[in-house]
């Protein structure tokens, strides 16, 4: 039996005892309720360790949180766990959820000011969801946590994005908040909405929104433009974007790149869909990858760039399901299993793999001289690169400035954030 068939029907037992043993399940009931879970994240926490040390980094974050705690306390919460530098934690009070988030933001923008420098303050990105969950003393499991981690993951510092659950339960609170876009969770068909709540007038409005977001309809009378880029990232042609967009390819299309031979022909899609630019491989041979800007989750065999590595993302689901199951945490079922949820698959650049990069811890750092996996001889990677990181159900990758950024192949058609990157073929065009 190979060792995937060994873990399968591994995993597969796990689950079936757990079904069979009604103990367990009357347990499991009967922690299943309905409740708010916030998280939040601190902007920027990696390039402030590497520029004023650890000693300084952790002083940073333990203050913000202790912070943080501070409000989640006040307001009746619950601080479930601290994971890394993010919150995560729990209310049974709707209302209080909202309010929290709002201080919290108050409070750091309070703190902030008595930082002269910029690169001294302190941002956070704040989500929220509100739906059915397990939750125990220790931990909260479940589809609540599954959604409040995408919408947090959706958010730009000093920004708060709420469900449309919790929004519909806040309604008539007095918060300030709109309607952002739409986004779709891992594994299901329908469509979220997603609201920011808007709590200082000073903030600029229009937020960039996020790879997984489609803007809301009220946008759709911006205009766009696509701009293209030489190798050295200065802009030689800008076109408009309207009407069905444009085609791009090396032979065929509206725009044409002769001497591109990486390129198919057609090779992409640019067109804008209800307010928002979109992207749509017309199936070409190499992909299409637009560079990365905030948050991005993370689908089982997306494939990624971080700097010159070339790799494939791959998630076991039965592990995952498991641990949903179980209502225990996905480490805590892989070392059961001694196997891990996800992994990394490093490709050559004709698609053959290479080595694995097991996923198997909460959070981990790919970098060219630090993190937990390291490539001293790339040339493209950043000495702190990108991290990845599990939160419920979901993984992760964030681009931590790096110099040359980390890129996710398109599948299909996905959303082009504004001032976003996107290569076809050898060529790099931006949507402005």
């Amino acid at each position: 039996m190979s060792d995937d068939s060994r873990i399968s029907t591994t995993v597969t037992r796990i689950l079936e005892l757990s079904r069979q043993d009604p103990a367990r399940l009357k347990e499991l009931e009967h922690f299943r309720r309905s409740v708010a879970v916030l998280f939040t994240d601190i902007q920027g926490s990696t390039e402030y360790y590497e520029k004023f040390g650890d000693v300084t980094g952790l002083a940073m974050v333990h203050q913000c949180n202790s912070l943080l705690d501070g409000v989640v306390s006040k307001h009746g919460g619950r601080v479930v766990k601290h994971i890394g530098d993010a919150i995560m934690a729990t209310f049974d009070n709707c209302e209080e959820c909202v309010r929290t988030a709002v201080e919290m933001q108050q409070q750091l923008k309070e703190l902030n000011a008595s930082k002269k420098k910029e690169e001294d303050q302190t941002r956070v990105r704040i989500g929220a969801h509100y739906g059915l969950g397990i939750v125990k003393s220790d931990d909260v499991f479940g589809d609540v946590v599954n959604v409040a981690s995408r919408v947090q993951s959706l958010a730009s510092p000093e920004q708060i994005l709420i469900s449309d659950s919790l929004f519909k339960a806040v309604i008539r609170c007095g918060f300030d908040a709109a309607l952002l876009g739409r986004f779709q969770l891992k594994g299901k068909a329908e469509e979220r909405e997603i609201y920011e709540v808007r709590w200082s007038r000073t903030l600029p409005t229009g937020f960039n929104l996020g790879h997984t977001v489609i803007a809301s309809p009220s946008r759709e009378a911006q205009e766009f433009r696509l701009q293209h880029l030489t190798q050295t990232g200065k802009m030689d042609a800008e076109y408009r974007l309207f009407g069905q967009g444009l085609t791009i390819g090396q032979n065929e299309g509206d725009l044409k790149f002769p001497n591109d031979l990486s390129m198919s022909s057609p090779h992409a899609h640019i067109y804008v869909n209800n307010g928002q630019p979109m992207v749509e491989d017309l199936g070409s041979q190499r992909g299409i990858f637009i560079r990365l800007k905030g948050v991005f989750t993370l689908e089982n065999h997306d494939i990624i760039i971080i700097g010159g590595q070339l790799l494939r993302f791959e998630a076991k689901p039965e592990i995952i399901a498991a641990a949903a199951a179980l209502a225990v945490t996905l480490p805590f079922v892989t070392r059961t299993l001694r196997e891990d949820a996800a992994r990394f698959v490093r490709l050559n650049r004709g698609g053959h793999e290479q080595e694995i990069y097991p996923l198997n811890k909460e959070e981990l750092r790919f970098g060219r001289t630090e993190g937990d996996y390291t490539f001293p001889r790339d040339r493209f990677m950043s000495r702190t690169h990108a991290r990845i990181y599990v939160r419920g159900e979901n993984y992760f990758v964030e681009d931590l400035s790096s110099l040359n950024g980390t890129s996710a192949k398109v599948r299909g058609k996905s959303p082009i954030p504004v001032g976003t990157s996107v290569r076809v073929g050898k060529e790099v065009f931006v949507v402005a």
